[in-house]
């Protein structure tokens, strides 16, 4: 294993950054248990009272395992911990925490099945609790016999009579989300909500009121969502805001500091013939007028803070890399931040100036404020010691068959002497983009073995505009597969890079270009990755958790399932695939990995494929040793094919090949 591998599972890892208006700033920090299996998280101050503290210091111990729920402006912080709540009737009550200024922490609610989202509002009659939950039963008491009698007799049976019954990694279970409003006495839930799945909700700044977004089903599987106005005070009728129709869906977004206007988010869904569309809006609570935001800007817009009652800003994808802009309702919006090799997340309002987390792809996230006039950005004090990669990072460009520029990331090992085996990593989403450092997927720990790492961004990426969406919208095995042969060929011609010594790696929509490439391309890669990946798109839309997609690749005569589905050209497939898949992915199921495992036998046995599982891992592997074997097994299969070397397991996976 080598060092930067280590370091890259076991180092401390800032996973988020939260402040206040007033100008708290906490940082989220996840660092390995000490038995190495999981990681645990704690909380740290950055900044107090708007003033940047010379050393950041711990809120919580490493073992309680704290997760921040909310900073509240008067400093109070709200987070759950993994401890019992002492004194209750049911084993199945989780607690909600409330931290003062340096005090000690205080139960603040206990729940039945525990909370899922929480907002804190200070109102007339005091403080006030808004959260999501899962409701059972007619009452509280009930929800806590039901999960008490569920836990005592292993029952796991669950009853659905909607779509979608899973989300990503995780089954949905018994009961529906509600929304609770809780004053200090007992939890009261929100009633006469609109028929439909509760999927977020954002309180009013003086806690009478919240905007909703509430999702339906279309035709029983096709996903939509709209935004509704409630009050918190009293049932009442909700308020139609932004209705869904065959063609957009709509979200909540946050209120103005006065209350008086909110953000409302309106996606243009992908169907045959319409790409995917994100545009942002902000709703006059008083005359229900609506105003499109940042209209000079062909970008997606992030979450949109407000700096005061008529200017916002947020942080998007930009030109392969990020960038912060700063607009004001009813004019234009420009790009804040300069530099074309950093990402921002965690965006938020801290004092007057905005504080984030900035990284890139060889340097993992830092906690920074950012000046909202000059946008001069300044480091705040971390936990964690700057981890930065072992090589260098460079950018290659070429025009695509349309005439397009089109750009790339290109991961270099830091002595470059010679020509460097090249791997291509094909980016997921598909509306994505290499612009940030990542904990998977991560093109460093291939060039610390002296591999050269692409990392393209054809059509269909996020951060060059709408055109760039466009011109892979219906198309997802043509044009974002030609832009990525084109950026190959350009960064082969490099003096530095054996363009003819190449593998493909690619996980979901990348393991679905990864599998489509190989199905395309012959021999021109010695061997392929392909992790979490589409493969026969007709079977895979009936059974995975996003409904949305069943509209876009099923239902039209001449649909992706047709044109572009990569289990119709398995038989062309020339070169040796690893195939990673782990169990309890929802969004591209099992089925998907074990039908392109069967497939690549039956066809071509004499390759020597190789299926790397995962029982207990969704889309993603988390898990810190699956992890670094994800890594190693990767590593083994380069180094057989690019290097010629044996192939070697980890240890951990105890693998003996099978007799030929």
């Amino acid at each position: 294993m080598t060092d930067f591998l280590n370091n890259l599972i076991s180092k401390p890892r800032v996973t988020s950054l939260v402040a206040n208006r007033a100008g708290d700033a906490v940082l989220n920090v996840n660092y390995l248990a000490k038995d190495g299996n999981k990681y645990r998280s704690q909380l740290w101050q950055v900044a107090e009272s708007g003033n940047e503290l010379a050393e950041p210091y711990a809120l919580t111990s490493l073992d309680s395992n704290a997760k921040l729920q909310v900073l509240v402006d008067n400093g109070d912080i709200y987070y759950t911990l993994d401890k019992d709540v002492d004194g209750a009737d049911s084993s199945s009550e989780k607690g909600v925490w409330k931290l003062g200024s340096r005090g000690e922490p205080q139960l603040a609610l206990s729940f039945p099945g525990g909370i899922d989202e929480l907002q804190v509002r200070e109102t007339t009659n005091g403080t006030r609790l808004i959260f999501t939950a899962t409701a059972i039963g007619d009452d509280l008491e009930q929800q806590a016999k039901v999960l008490d009698a569920r836990e005592k007799t292993g029952a796991s049976a669950v009853l659905y009579d909607s779509f979608p019954t899973r989300f990503w990694d995780h089954d949905n279970g018994i009961g529906s989300t509600a929304l609770y409003v809780f004053d200090g006495d007992k939890p009261r839930r929100i009633q006469g909500l609109p028929d439909g799945k509760l999927e977020g909700f954002e309180v009013s700044p003086d806690g009478s009121s919240a905007l909703i977004t509430v999702g339906a089903v279309l035709r029983g599987i096709h996903q939509r969502s709209s935004v509704y106005r409630i009050s918190l005070g009293q049932d009442a009728a909700p308020q139609l805001v932004a209705e869904a129709d065959e063609k957009h869906s709509f979200d909540a977004g946050s209120f103005s500091p006065d209350g008086s206007q909110a953000v409302i988010y309106k996606k243009r869904l992908l169907l045959p013939g319409q790409s995917l569309q994100v545009t942002a809006h902000t709703y006059n609570l008083d005359t229900g007028e609506f105003t499109a935001l940042a209209e000079n800007l062909d970008r997606w817009p992030g979450d949109i803070v407000w700096l005061d009652n008529q200017r916002f800003a947020f942080a998007t994808d930009n030109l392969g890399a990020g960038a912060v802009f700063v607009g004001e309702i009813g004019g234009d919006t420009h790009q804040l931040t300069t530099t074309d090799r950093t990402y921002y997340a965690s965006l938020s309002v801290c004092d007057g100036k905005l504080v984030a987390l900035r990284n890139f792809i060889d340097r993992a996230s830092e906690p920074i404020v950012i000046d909202p006039q000059t946008g001069v950005e300044t480091e705040l004090p971390s936990p964690v010691e700057r981890f930065v990669a072992p090589g260098r990072i460079e950018q290659v460009k070429t025009t695509a068959e349309d005439g397009t520029e089109i750009t790339s990331w290109l991961a270099l090992p830091r002595e470059s002497a010679g020509k460097h085996p090249l791997v291509v990593f094909a980016h997921g989403g598909p509306w994505g983009s290499w612009n940030s450092w990542t904990y998977r997927w991560n093109p460093w720990a291939l060039t610390e073995l002296g591999y050269a790492v692409l990392l393209p961004d054809p059509a269909i990426s996020l951060g060059y505009g709408q055109k760039m969406l466009d011109r892979g919208g219906d198309a997802i095995g043509d044009t974002p597969y030609t832009d990525i042969l084109a950026l190959i060929d350009a960064a082969s011609e490099r003096e530095d890079i054996d363009g003819n010594n190449a593998a493909f790696m690619g996980g979901s929509y990348g393991g679905y270009m990864t599998n489509w490439v190989a199905g395309h391309a012959g021999t021109r890669f010695k061997c392929y990755v392909t992790h979490a990946s589409l493969f026969n798109m007709e079977n895979m839309y009936f059974t995975t958790d996003n409904g949305s997609w069943h509209e876009w690749m099923y239902e039209h005569e001449n649909g992706q399932r047709n044109t572009y589905s990569p289990h119709q050209h398995i038989e062309n497939v020339q070169a040796p695939m690893l195939v990673i898949h782990g169990d309890k992915d929802y969004r591209v199921p099992i089925g998907e990995g074990l039908a392109l495992w069967a497939s690549l036998q039956r066809n071509s046995p004499e390759l020597g494929h190789k299926y790397l599982y995962y029982p207990d891992e969704g889309h993603w592997i988390l898990k810190p040793e699956n992890s670094r074997i994800w890594y190693q097994t990767v590593s083994a299969w380069l180094n057989q094919h690019l290097r010629g070397e044996n192939f070697e397991a980890p240890e951990n996976l105890g693998y003996t090949a099978s007799a030929s």
